[in-house]
């Protein structure tokens, strides 16, 4: 039977200054045949594990969980096994629970390893199940530490010292839980929810500023290339130092394997600096940085670092018992546990004074969620430049897609309610794939702390964050969902919780004004924008000022709107029709006491306001929320790329040629980027601490929903609005997703233009091979609509002015 083991001597009070430690378990097998049926296992671990089956590695896992869901993977190993002796190897990464370190892995208070075999049917033979037949050992040459002024969030860069014993095995043991009366072990297991990662091979393109006694040409061979095409890599000299900086060739996250020829003797390390671009020193590390071209190679590599002692031969004879590694007796492989975030390595080698070293290869292995790119974007040659904005938005959306949504790879790893719902739209608008927007709805929901009525900002996360706009954006999250897919069932069961956080903002209404305050306690923050005039924490000072942020009750009444209009669709129109009486009142409210009879402000309105207290997200939001038709301009504070997606939905929803006036112009910071060489949008303008954040991923959207004009005009697509806005490009061809899973198709839209004439087509096939008998509902551009069938092409010829 199946147990949760850990190591007996197992403390988790580490006077080393590690946010955790890696602990070993190893288990050896006989077979005398191959099972003739498949040999499937579940295996978790707290906090994360890799699997290896005869040196090969197998798994990775598992996703991210919380207390409510604890996730294992199910694998099947048959192809791993072979006759003889079968090594089952699991190198487990556990942090520790009663620290604020490593905020964006969660765990629970107790550590364990479980793997189970899977049905009735397995062969007696595999027995790989946890309990003390398996031995362990705790791994005392790998600490991760805390005080690297890069890593503020994640806490998992390695610092390697080799151990010149061999580890110090001991049989597992078995965790005892009480399973009885209600009473379980910590973890709440369920299945995986999404796809396993995508792992993909990439090369090296350049190498940069080399400061080595050993020649270019020698680096190059032996380091760039997918594969190490010169088998004897570069021999480094005794008592030698060399540092270089390698290039790929867009931002990525991926695994890393630095192999080296095992040195006659000890005393050779390396050091490894993660870099996305090459910058001026930063203002404030790692906040604030000065940047400009990534590419400009006079400037310097920052970021968080790995160390590692490099193994002499004899060393690497006592640790061959791991077996993590392919087992090449003279080979010292150093890959680093958790995926790296990276652009540009600077290595730096210093090599022992008693032996020489060679460096065999550096092999990259991309990974990420295997998004499947359905939607494609194409313009004609002379705007080439949006579709090279198309390309970088998807491996922006990429980079951040792991074990759940991520606000930005390289340095937080945190699921954002705010960022998940742009990403998550970005997502059903490139693929119509809404499994890890499922997940991050559930991790959200699951974050729900009723005394206080608020979701997490974040989840799953190990350190709980108030941010109560974003409560918002997940009840947003959720009505989306239920706008592009309609699972009822599936939406049905947060309703709840989107009423504990509604009336968590109803409590805070001033009975005077009518209007929402500011939250009293210390514990939340009013996160707005990152607005350069709003630092440090990005609140309008208008809004800590009066105590009254508009922002707030704009959100708060476009929240409203949306969900009742789910809740009327799920045949809840009591409570949809109290809703929307809320959101009229705030409006009513916002119109007396924070508009100035041309714009609203950022909080309550006097004769004595001043120019700061304006802002465009109190425009921005006042036309989303209903509370005016038309934005004001003026030279008002400006919204930040994790705004572009609200601020476009303002121009959109105003109407008339606005959007289409502002589309290439609004696209100027994104053009900029492209300039200054980056391959994957900035975190914002303002403090240009990341390179990469899929909340600036907005040409997906726009480019897909807003210009070729394809929108569900129905819950679960089961019609179609099509809206084209023909005047942007003069030739266009672009592909889009629509459907629910299982009924899915593409649409097809392609117009050229001639003189003032558009030659315009839409076509819709369906992935089963059947016929779109489905609705359209087409908008010409002077305004006039009418209804199509998409059983038929359509094909237009458009007079536009």
């Amino acid at each position: 039977m199946a147990t949760w083991i850990w190591h007996p001597a197992w403390t988790e009070e580490d006077p080393t200054g590690s946010a955790g430690a890696f602990v070993h378990f190893r288990k050896t097998m006989f077979l005398s045949r191959i099972p003739s049926m498949p040999v499937r296992i579940h295996i978790t671990a707290d906090t994360k594990y890799k699997l290896y089956i005869n040196s090969e590695f197998v798994s990775v896992g598992p996703v991210k969980g919380d207390q409510h869901l604890w996730f294992y993977d199910e694998l099947d190993i048959t192809s791993s096994l072979k006759l003889g002796k079968n090594t089952f190897n699991v190198r487990v990464l556990r942090l520790y629970h009663a620290t604020m370190h490593a905020t964006s892995f969660p765990r629970l208070h107790v550590p364990g390893l479980f793997i189970r075999t899977v049905g009735s049917d397995t062969d007696p033979d595999v027995d790989v199940q946890t309990n003390e037949s398996w031995n362990t050992a705790i791994d005392k040459s790998t600490t991760l530490p805390t005080d690297m002024v890069e890593d503020a969030f994640l806490h998992i860069y390695e610092k390697v010292n080799k151990d010149t014993t061999e580890p110090d095995w001991k049989p597992a043991k078995s965790l005892v839980f009480p399973i009885s009366h209600g009473l379980s072990a910590p973890w709440k297991l369920s299945p995986r929810l999404i796809p396993t990662p995508r792992y993909e091979s990439v090369s090296s393109m350049a190498i940069h500023n080399i400061e080595s006694t050993q020649p270019r040409a020698d680096w190059e061979r032996a380091l760039l290339g997918v594969h190490n095409t010169n088998a004897e890599g570069i021999c480094l000299p005794a008592g030698s130092s060399h540092h270089l900086e390698l290039e790929v060739e867009n931002l990525i996250t991926a695994l890393l394997y630095f192999r080296f020829k095992c040195p006659e003797h000890t005393g050779s390390t390396m050091q490894v600096t993660y870099s996305e671009c090459y910058e001026d020193i930063p203002e404030v590390v790692p906040w604030i940085r000065n940047k400009s071209d990534r590419r400009d190679t006079t400037k310097r590599l920052f970021g968080p670092k790995d160390e590692y002692a490099i193994g002499a031969l004899a060393e690497q004879k006592l640790r061959s018992t791991l077996n993590y590694h392919s087992n090449i007796p003279d080979e010292d492989t150093f890959a680093p546990f958790h995926f790296r975030t990276f652009r540009f390595l600077a290595i730096d080698i210093k090599v022992g004074e008693q032996s020489d070293l060679t460096m065999k290869h550096i092999n990259i292995l991309t990974t990420n969620y295997p998004l499947s790119m359905r939607a494609d974007f194409n313009v004609s040659a002379t705007d080439d430049v949006y579709r090279e904005m198309w390309t970088t938005s998807v491996r922006t959306l990429s980079n951040c897609m792991h074990d759940s949504y991520e606000d930005c790879p390289f340095y937080e790893q945190l699921q954002y309610a705010m960022d998940t719902r742009s990403s998550a739209l970005f997502t059903y608008c490139l693929s119509g794939d809404d499994r890890l927007a499922r997940q991050a709805i559930i991790q959200l929901h699951n974050s729900y702390s009723p005394k206080v009525g608020l979701t997490a900002s974040r989840a799953p996360a190990h350190q709980i964050q108030l941010i109560p706009h974003f409560s918002l954006f997940w009840i947003c999250l959720v009505t989306d969902h239920f706008e592009y897919f309609s699972d009822v069932e599936f939406v049905r069961q947060f309703l709840p919780v989107c009423d504990g956080v509604l009336e968590s903002f109803s409590r805070r209404i001033d009975f005077k004004l009518n209007l929402i305050r500011l939250s009293d306690a210390s514990q939340q923050w009013d996160f707005v924008d990152w607005a350069d005039s709003w630092k440090p924490l990005g609140i309008p000072p208008a809004a800590e000022r009066t105590n009254f942020s508009s922002y707030t009750n704009m959100l708060y009444a476009y929240t409203l709107k949306r969900i009742s209009n789910v809740l009327v669709a799920l045949g809840r129109p009591g409570i949809a029709a109290e809703y929307t009486t809320r959101a009229h009142k705030i409006l009513v409210a916002l119109k007396a006491y924070c508009f100035d009879g041309h714009f609203f402000t950022d909080g309550l309105f006097s004769e004595d306001i001043c120019d700061d207290d304006y802002s465009q997200h109190g425009q921005v939001w006042a036309v989303l929320s209903g509370a005016a038709t038309v934005p004001g301009t003026r030279g008002f504070t400006q919204t930040t790329t994790a705004m572009s997606f609200y601020t476009l939905r303002a121009l959109s929803l105003v109407g008339g040629s606005l959007y289409d006036e502002r589309f290439h112009t609004f696209w100027g910071p994104w053009k900029e980027q492209l300039s200054q060489n980056l391959t994957t949008w900035l975190e914002d303008t303002v403090s240009q601490r990341s390179d990469c954040h899929a909340w600036a991923s907005s040409p997906l959207y726009e480019f897909v929903a807003e210009v070729a004009g394809i929108r569900s005009d129905s819950p679960g697509w089961r019609a179609m609005m099509f809206q084209p806005r023909v005047t942007l490009f003069p030739m266009l061809d672009v592909k889009v997703p629509f459907g629910v899973p299982g009924s899915s198709g593409i649409a097809h839209v392609h117009w050229k233009r001639e003189n003032d004439v558009f030659q315009l087509s839409l076509s819709l096939k369906m992935d089963s091979g059947k016929i779109a008998d489905m609705p359209v509902r087409f908008v010409f551009p002077d305004g006039h609509e009418e209804m199509m069938n998409g059983a038929k092409d359509i094909h237009l010829t458009l007079q536009v002015d």
